[in-house]
């Protein structure tokens, strides 16, 4: 159930005005590079999820392989996608036979998903998803707050800290863009 909270909570922080860890795309001087919202468009995969505790903790809420894809489009449109390589394949190739169980395990034990929009602020560093559909319910017609850091093919994204068991967890999803 642990696990299952903290993978549920590793896309899904709602937390506004926390301090930013990573600021994307802005220089020293402050100002954001002009072409970073261009620079952010475009397919990523996955490359690394760790949710850290504020006691300096790792988790790895999707297995230590996760892999997923995170779409940003020119027109302000967003997909993103986690799972855990290592689930178990349902006993049934037939969709009307799988078990609650197994469904329970493979989607609340290993995968999530969302999409919508999303807008920026380069002045924080920050990328503001307007979620549209989603794994998670609750999440739809609310917002997924996220820093970000880009660094030529590579995109940090950190999650606000989120209280999970009662515990302060910061998720850092590392991303690249992805290629053929």
């Amino acid at each position: 159930m642990r696990r299952m909270l903290v993978a549920i909570a590793i896309l899904g922080s709602v937390a506004v005005g926390v301090a930013a860890p990573f600021a994307l795309g802005v220089a020293q001087s402050g100002a954001a590079r002009p072409d970073t919202a261009k620079r952010l468009v475009g397919t990523w995969s996955l490359v690394s999820l760790e949710a850290r505790s504020t006691g300096g903790e790792t988790r790895y809420p999707f297995g230590r392989t996760a892999r997923g894809q995170l779409v940003y489009d020119a027109a302000g449109h967003m997909s993103a996608h986690v799972m855990n390589p290592d689930r178990a394949p349902f006993a049934s190739a037939d969709p009307s036979q799988v078990t609650d169980a197994e469904l329970r395990a493979a989607v609340m034990g290993g995968y999530l998903g969302y999409c919508g929009t999303y807008t920026l602020d380069l002045t924080r560093g920050v990328v503001t998803h307007h979620v549209q559909g989603a794994i998670v319910p609750n999440w739809v017609g609310g917002d997924q707050v996220r820093y970000f850091r880009l660094d030529g093919d590579r995109l940090t994204i950190t999650t606000p800290p989120q209280r999970v068991g009662g515990e302060d967890l910061t998720t850092v999803l590392v991303w690249e863009r992805a290629r053929r």
